[in-house]
């Protein structure tokens, strides 16, 4: 007998086939409305109860469609928004860190309305045992095998996130948490699976690390630790995934609603012992989108076009980024642009930002909400840090060590921020100091003739820096930030802060390049 899990993770509210970049293109290769159809056709495959429709994660917020649900009043966005993930049919979920971005009321409304059930292990109502959302674990039986669900979400929240999002909440380690409700729920169930909104720490199958262990995704040891878990379906690192490791299979479905993820289980009817395992990844641009998804979000998705080409402002030059590649190592005037107005809304002595889209193209002379969302996508919040000249140094050193020099002169970044999965919105660059980068040199000792306003750093004297709230709480494996040096939040997200800035500021936009890599 076959029992088959299909899973979906990171949608991040692209439920139409498209990402917003022309108004008319509807042809992407991903989106909600066609994960809807991939499920149905694997359904139709192997029957409704044989089957096991799950979902890890990071739907509320990434999306242009996302961003304008949430400015319509009385939750009316956020009411159709909701209706298209019920109409997948989920039988669970778990919740992602990006769908606390939103604030708690939005989070909340967005949970008492899901048909599906949440399940949530390890965010808990700070000072007792018991779930803030959802429920601790789900079991359903499925053609006469009971299989138990947990959900877990990676802990390191509370590092990204502004306090008032996740005021009243206490995050517990993924580990730790699914060692305890596995050891508990194992015997009552035949199959155990777990939803977990984080990833892996470690390759799977080598067990090499692949970044610090901070905490932020547990997966391997999960993985080599809790020999309970059969299934496995993970998010949160936009990685494919579709492997079977010590007799669990794993799951990661990319990005966007890209791929489903697909468990094949053969079980013995009579002992309910599972014989095979087979895992895939199901990609969704073979099937089209389904009309019922389409219908739902019809009106959202047209306000969202509207939305997204109302004009903001109207700029002297234009502020273009050739692209995200090239404006990395070379500079462009919107990443100028970007920093300028980062230090116009904190006074701060130095910028910093990273390129955070790969398609950013920057700002020609009329400036849309399309332009400003394409160029910026997170729900970042603007932070002003204090650091003494050292650490700063120490912070562009850590920047500096991403990039190597080929035998052939070619300037590449390493391929640890390109694979298993590109993280180039690591990489920030500084402004207005002036900065040369000697990738010949080892690393933390790297760069040179660095000056703000033509003179050297001081190591000792006190520096404010302007950056996002992501990078100050830690993203990025980047040293010297902690909590404790930011003296400064802004209440504003970047859409806030563009327009406020674009229509608001007379400052022209600096177009010369400030650092050198060679």
């Amino acid at each position: 007998m076959k029992l088959v899990f299909l899973h979906s993770s990171d949608t991040h509210g692209f439920l139409m086939p498209t990402d917003y970049q022309d108004r008319n293109d509807y042809h992407a290769p991903f989106g909600l409305a066609r994960v809807s159809s991939t499920i149905k056709s694997e359904i139709a495959k192997y029957g409704r109860d044989h089957v096991l429709v799950t979902d890890a994660g990071d739907c509320l917020q990434g999306s242009p469609l996302a961003s304008y649900a949430r400015t319509l009043p009385d939750y009316r966005g956020l009411a159709q928004f909701t209706a298209a993930y019920n109409a997948i049919g989920y039988d669970a979920r778990c919740l992602g860190n990006h769908d606390f971005n939103f604030g708690l009321d939005y989070l909340n409304w967005y949970v008492n309305h899901n048909d599906a059930p949440i399940i949530n292990d390890n965010i808990l109502a700070a000072g007792t045992d018991r779930p803030a959302f959802g429920i601790p674990f789900k079991i359903i039986e499925k053609a006469g095998i009971k299989v138990g669900i947990l959900g877990i979400t990676t802990q390191y929240i509370p590092h990204w996130e502004q306090a008032d999002h996740i005021a009243g909440l206490e995050f517990k380690s993924a580990l730790t948490t699914i060692k305890h409700y596995a050891a508990l729920l194992k015997p009552q169930v035949d199959v155990l699976a777990v939803l977990y909104h984080g990833g892996f720490e470690n390759d799977p199958q080598t067990g090499q690390a692949t970044e610090p262990d901070r905490g932020e995704n547990e997966g391997y040891h999960i993985l080599k630790e809790i020999p309970e878990v059969d299934v496995f379906l993970t998010g949160h690192q936009h990685r494919r995934l579709n492997e079977v490791v010590d007799q669990t299979a794993l799951i990661q479905p990319g990005y966007r609603g890209e791929a489903v993820g697909k468990v094949i289980l053969d079980i013995d009817e009579q002992s309910k012992k599972i014989s095979k395992i087979e895992t895939e990844l199901v990609d969704t641009k073979a099937f089209e989108p389904d009309p019922a998804i389409v219908e739902l979000v019809k009106q959202l998705d047209q306000g969202t076009q509207n939305w997204l080409d109302q004009p903001i402002a109207e700029l002297s030059e234009p502020a273009p980024i050739k692209d995200a590649m090239t404006g990395r190592i070379h500079g462009a005037p919107f990443i100028n642009l970007l920093q300028q107005m980062q230090l116009w809304f904190t006074h701060a002595d130095v910028s910093a930002t990273a390129v955070m889209s790969e398609k950013a193209k920057g700002f020609g002379k009329t400036v849309t909400l399309r332009d400003v969302i394409l160029n910026y996508p997170y729900a970042n919040q603007l932070v002003r840090v204090k650091f003494t000249g050292k650490q700063l140094k120490h912070v562009i050193e850590h920047s500096a060590s991403f990039l190597e020099k080929t035998p052939e002169g070619t300037i590449k970044f390493l391929d640890r921020w390109i694979k298993p999965k590109p993280e180039l919105y690591h990489f920030d660059v500084f402004y207005p100091v002036h900065y040369e980068v000697d990738l010949s040199q080892p690393v933390g000792q790297r760069v040179k003739n660095l000056t703000l306003h033509g003179k050297p750093l001081e190591d000792d004297k006190n520096y404010e820096l302007a950056v996002n709230n992501y990078r100050a709480n830690g993203g990025g494996f980047y040293p010297e930030y902690s909590l404790d040096k930011i003296d400064l939040a802004l209440d504003k997200d970047y859409v806030q802060m563009f327009t406020e800035y674009l229509t608001q500021s007379s400052e022209k936009v600096d177009p010369k390049p400030n650092y050198k890599f060679y």
